[in-house]
């Protein structure tokens, strides 16, 4: 019988609704369609818990938020005097009706006949759907669309599921959803010990977050406060003694702030994360955050806090007005280190992945003489014709305007001339060299195909990130592998464990990585990066490439070693010079001092 009225209703609130807005779409036109329409949107989308995840790393581990700050309660952990009170608030009759109150329905309609909005009469349920699965637009279209889905929800779901539920999509201010969040966030204590005070100070919030501001409580929130204590105690749900003893008792919250460990590392894993289920499951940006909260997804990264803490040290004393990105990984492209010289806080700008820099000079090892000894078979002696040469128009020099004669192709690579790594570039397969750059830097366009970006004058340039990846055939025998933070991607909701998606590609022979090897060496014994040789490390290698742009406004780095790879820029953010610490090559002395 009950069913049999609510029907009529909907078809009656229909019709209203056509009548006073002409808004709903032709395809719930008919009445048979919108009565499935619920059903239909909550089995397509059912609902889900969201959670931090969890980001694990050597030994250790730290939660992150993807969605606000949320971290839903289970129905079995929501305690029941939790329960009722938000029913005595909320919903006084949520047990007795079927996700919709007529009467409570009707009463809006009447208040609202000559009004410009909908107010009022909602149950929990149908806030549930509003939350979940609407926008909080207020037409007479959206109320029966969320009249629907609550009638789909209470056919789906148990009536605890739903107060669960609701429980955790409530907003309290300041980016924090969820009963179980508010009580962590605003008093730093679990949800079962709040006490009665604490519990209504916090259910004041959702009625008018923008209102009533848990951190700058007004005289109308300690209003509002009590008279929730007040609707507890008439329910005879707060005994005479604890309403006494907290009617009229002001109280204070403190935000507790999430402090996350290594943002500059974290940031780069969690984005990694979101690509890798996005590209696994064909979802968007959102549907993947969703998936990694829903399932409490565990990251394991590869994060060496050891060399994570002194790099981060050592880039945080950069000279005044310097900037700078730092990536380290393995020659198997396991990132270990990485580190913005400012960032803080997860989701500010990552130099070490996001700034896109000319790379000087530490481009050449990659796009000049890894393919110049692969073709020619050259050896560390072979002679390369350093002379002044013009390619057209194109007419480049050395650095200080220094002229050459023929020059050893090690010398070439230790002192970092331009005009013997021109003439060497001139007769390889530039097609082939430029393929490869196309292929490890994201920025790299057609526009990058002439000899300019031989010397590194790149349109948009490379990150430290790619420019350490770049590196890794030289100790991986040839082999080029993309940089990761990630491990393995596991779930505590039991889904399949994911693995990073990465580049492999062979690219030179051993017998050519052998030469660069030696070759990259020699920068470091007597070349531009020689302070490098004073690491305090003992290395089995030590090798590397300094670069260095036009007016000295980009300085890079790369050092490698037989166990590590890194790559350092160090400049502005707004492009300045900087002549002196690039006299001193200063990014190698970075390098030294953070290993």
């Amino acid at each position: 019988m009950r069913a049999w009225i609510g029907t009529l209703f909907f078809a009656g609130l229909l019709a209203t609704s056509l009548t006073l807005t002409n808004a709903l779409k032709e395809e719930i036109d008919k009445t048979e369609e919108i009565l499935s329409w619920g059903e239909e949107l909550v089995s397509a989308q059912p609902l889900s818990s969201k959670h931090a995840i969890t980001l694990a790393y050597n030994g250790g581990e730290q939660q992150i938020y993807l969605a606000g700050r949320r971290n839903d309660v289970t129905p079995k952990a929501l305690p029941k005097h939790i329960q009722e009170a938000i029913m005595t608030i909320e919903d006084r009759k949520f047990n007795a009706h079927p996700g919709y109150d007529l009467s409570g329905i009707a009463r809006a309609f009447i208040n609202n006949a000559n009004e410009t909005s909908v107010q009022g009469g909602s149950t929990i349920t149908q806030q549930l759907a509003r939350n979940v699965y609407l926008t909080h637009e207020r037409t007479y279209e959206r109320k029966v669309k969320e009249l629907l889905i609550a009638q789909a929800l209470e056919k789906n779901y148990s009536k605890k599921e739903i107060l669960t539920a609701y429980s955790n999509v409530i907003f309290f201010g300041h980016n924090v959803y969820g009963i179980q969040s508010a009580a962590d966030t605003y008093f730093s204590r679990p949800l079962a010990d709040l006490n009665w005070n604490q519990l209504a100070y916090l259910l004041t919030v959702p009625n008018n977050p923008s209102l009533y501001d848990p951190l700058n409580p007004t005289e109308a929130y300690f209003e509002r406060k009590d008279r929730i204590l007040t609707q507890l105690f008439e329910a005879s749900i707060l005994s005479k003694s604890a309403y006494d003893q907290y009617h009229g008792v002001k109280l204070e919250a403190s935000y507790r702030s999430q402090t996350i460990q290594y943002p500059d590392y974290m940031d780069t894993a969690v984005r990694e994360a979101i690509q890798l289920v996005r590209t696994r499951y064909d979802l968007d940006d959102t549907e993947a955050r969703d998936y990694l909260s829903t399932h409490e997804a565990t990251i394991e990264t590869y994060l060496s806090t050891g060399k994570q803490k002194q790099a981060k040290r050592v880039m945080s004393q950069l000279p005044p007005g310097l900037n700078g990105g730092y990536t380290e990984l393995t020659p198997q492209g396991r990132i270990v280190a990485m580190v913005d010289s400012e960032m803080t806080q997860v989701g500010e700008f990552n130099r070490a992945t996001q700034a896109y820099r000319q790379p000087g000079s530490a481009i050449k090892p990659i796009l000049v003489f890894a393919p110049f000894i692969e073709d020619t078979g050259a050896t560390l002696d072979t002679v390369l014709d350093g002379r002044p040469t013009c390619y057209g128009s194109y007419c480049p020099g050395n650095s200080h305007d220094r002229v050459l004669g023929d020059v050893l192709l090690k010398d070439a690579v230790a002192y970092s001339y331009n005009t013997p790594a021109l003439a060497a570039f001139s007769t390889i397969d530039q097609e082939r060299a430029y393929k490869t750059a196309d292929m490890m830097f994201s920025q790299w366009d057609e526009q990058d195909e002439n000899l300019a970006s031989a010397l590194g004058g790149l349109t948009q340039g490379v990150s430290p990130r790619e420019l350490a990846a770049a590196y890794t055939p030289f100790l991986n025998k040839g082999v080029y592998t993309s940089g990761h933070t990630i491990k393995q991607i596991k779930f505590k909701s039991g889904e399949p464990t994911l693995t990073p998606i990465l580049t492999e590609e062979a690219i030179w022979s051993t017998d050519t990585m052998d030469v660069m090897k030696k070759a990259l060496s020699t920068v470091t014994t007597y070349g531009t990066g020689r302070y490098a040789n004073r690491v305090k490390d003992d290395y089995d290698y030590l090798g590397g490439k300094t670069g260095t742009t036009n007016d000295n406004k980009d300085m890079w780095y790369v050092g490698l070693t037989d166990r590590t790879i890194t790559a350092i820029w160090l400049g502005a953010d707004t492009p300045r010079p900087f002549p002196e610490l690039a006299n001193r090559a200063y990014p190698a002395i970075v390098w030294t001092e953070s290993h």
